[in-house]
């Protein structure tokens, strides 16, 4: 094996255990970068906006925007198009003046399909002189359209996970979700997102004194356009932060006249730091994880002072320590026009005990030195324990969040903490893996390739983002497992998805002891002939034909059971137990 091959390898099991939701990794060999982009990758459609979306009547306006930089570079011209199968829908010619190009277009109200149908965008350079041959078209941005009057509309703010690092934009799971809900309510869907890989939940400073108007008058140079959509949301940005990101939802809301129907949110793992915080707790503040998780997502105990200001290395701790938690956060998002329900995406195991062993190179690999890199060796052996404690721990936080939300609104329940149903067999080189295991071979690295380099303030960590974050069938597993929530069912009116289930179990539990957990279905013992899925909260799950089992928790903590229900014909229903179980 050759020396480029063998640091490739190591390089990329040190990123897939260690980095964390994209803030690790030394940088990637460029021998490596080369081999993993298609031949065809570029030009790249970096955004599509089709406004409006479904169309009630009249045509469908377009905006494309390609991304190119060598192209630009080059003062060549890309050629672009629209196809639904076969049918070519629209095209043009954009002058490569800068890294970026944007073009508009529209699409008949008579050529609008009726139903969801696939949109395909791609470009190529265009053929510089008559009679010479143009370039092959580039990477595919997939849409729908169709017609309709009343989309689901669905807009998503975060940090990488919301953002779907590693994907293209119609896997990720907010876009699925909205997708379902479209599909299900005969109302088709939008997508907003407005999240960035990086962000933080709230940097209490940036804007200062916590100005979210402020943003408006901002511009990032992920967002070329300005509509507050980061097209270059890829790019690791600690910036703008969960806050800035809803302000400028409902600025975009209110300037195009629409309500939201729903937002996905999530966030405050870079405000502890993902890495030296959460997995390896050198960052001031993220020792005591329970400590951080109050401080960060409950927004309890922060000191007057940032202890992490200074900390020599990359860390959203940096600028995210201390301020509004996420109920702060739900309760803004329901603020926006439409007042919509809003889902906290819960966090899945990123890293667990059943992923492999972590190398020591792994520390060396951020920046680590002196004591800071003895202590983050020694720390090593405890990072999937502490990730598997976080994980419990943020999606505690959530639900109490939500809850509280809910307890003060005048208006109703509108706020859910839902649940992936991840385990800890998903985390990253673990046996069901659902996340991405290496920083090669995911559809988004062809723009990292480019845009990191470009727009980033630390390229190696953003070049290898997308491990650990998940994939294509774990993004599809969060939409699917938001879509078996009752609230959610309950909020767009769609029918129970099977027999409605009751989960009972204890408030309190020894370390170590059995506990029961006990399902009714309609009240009653459940009839013979039910599958039983049950997730006990602390990553473990099991499958049975009875309707209880006994589950032994290993550690403190509390811990939320939920189950699936699986009646005749497959129907399914999700349930969760109305209090935790508090392990001591």
């Amino acid at each position: 094996m050759s020396h480029s091959s063998v640091t490739a390898r190591r390089l990329a099991v040190a990123g897939a255990a260690g980095v964390l939701l994209g803030q690790l990794l030394g940088g990637l060999p460029a021998a490596a970068q080369t081999a993993a982009l298609p031949g065809s990758a570029y030009p790249l459609v970096l955004d599509v906006d089709l406004t409006p979306n479904p169309v009630c009547s009249g045509p469908v306006r377009g905006r494309v925007q390609v991304y190119d930089p060598a192209a630009a570079k080059a003062g060549a011209t890309v050629e672009w198009r629209v196809r639904a199968g076969e049918e070519q829908l629209g095209g043009g010619r954009v002058a490569m003046e800068a890294s970026v190009g944007a073009a508009e277009f529209s699409i008949p109200f008579d050529r609008v399909p009726a139903s969801d149908t696939a949109l395909r965008f791609d470009a190529r350079i265009a053929a510089p002189d008559a009679g010479e041959k143009a370039g092959r078209y580039g990477k595919v941005w997939r849409d729908t359209v169709r017609r309709g009057c009343d989309p689901v509309r669905v807009a998503s703010v975060g940090d990488s996970v919301v953002w779907g690092q590693g994907l293209d934009h119609d896997q990720k799971f907010p876009y699925l979700t909205g997708e379902l809900l479209g599909r299900a309510t005969g109302r088709g869907h939008q997508h907003m997102d407005y999240s960035i890989s990086g962000a933080v939940l709230d940097a209490p400073e940036l804007p200062a004194g916590n100005d979210d108007a402020a943003c408006l008058r901002s511009s990032e140079k992920q967002d070329p356009d300005g509509d507050g959509e980061m097209e270059f949301g890829e790019v690791t940005q600690q910036i703008p932060d969960v806050f800035c990101q809803l302000e400028q939802a409902g600025a975009q809301a209110r300037a195009g006249g629409y309500g939201l129907d729903l937002v996905v949110v999530n966030g405050c793992i870079n405000d502890i730091d993902p890495f030296f915080g959460i997995g390896i707790g050198i960052t001031p503040g993220s020792k005591n994880l329970p400590e951080a998780v109050r401080r960060e997502c409950s927004g309890i105990g922060a000191a007057a002072e940032n202890p992490a200001k200074d900390v020599p290395y990359f860390s959203g701790a940096k600028v995210g320590y201390g301020g509004r938690d996420m109920q702060a956060a739900i309760e803004k998002a329901h603020s926006l026009p439409g007042r919509p329900k809003v889902i906290v995406a819960d966090f899945y195991y990123a890293l667990s005990r059943s992923s492999s062993p972590l190398p020591v190179s792994t520390c060396s690999s951020r920046g680590a030195t002196g004591a800071r890199l003895t202590t983050c060796k020694g720390a090593l052996g405890h990072a999937a324990e502490r990730y598997e404690q976080y994980t419990q721990l943020a999606n505690d936080a959530y639900r109490k969040a939500a809850a509280a939300a809910n307890e003060a609104a005048a208006d109703g329940p509108y706020a859910v903490a839902a649940d992936g149903l991840f385990t800890v067999d998903s985390a990253v080189l673990a046996r069901h893996s659902t996340v991405w295991n290496t920083p090669f071979t995911d559809p988004a690295l062809p723009l990292r390739t480019r845009a990191c380099p470009e727009l980033s303030a630390t390229p190696a960590q953003c070049l290898s983002a997308a491990v650990a974050h998940p994939d294509i069938d774990g993004a599809r597993q969060y939409a699917d497992s938001f879509l078996l929530n009752p609230s959610v069912r309950e909020w767009f009116k769609l029918p129970p998805g099977g027999p409605r289930a009751l989960l009972s179990v204890p408030r309190d539990a020894p370390v170590g002891s059995e506990v029961r957990l006990t399902a009714t279905v309609d009240g009653k013992q459940p009839a013979a002939g039910y599958r039983y899925r049950w997730y006990f909260g602390d990553g473990t799950r099991q499958e049975t034909s009875e309707s209880s089992i006994t589950h032994s928790y290993g550690r403190e903590g509390p811990y939320l059971p939920r189950l699936v229900v699986t009646a005749e014909g497959g129907r399914q229903v999700l349930t969760e137990a109305a209090h935790t179980v508090n392990v001591s």
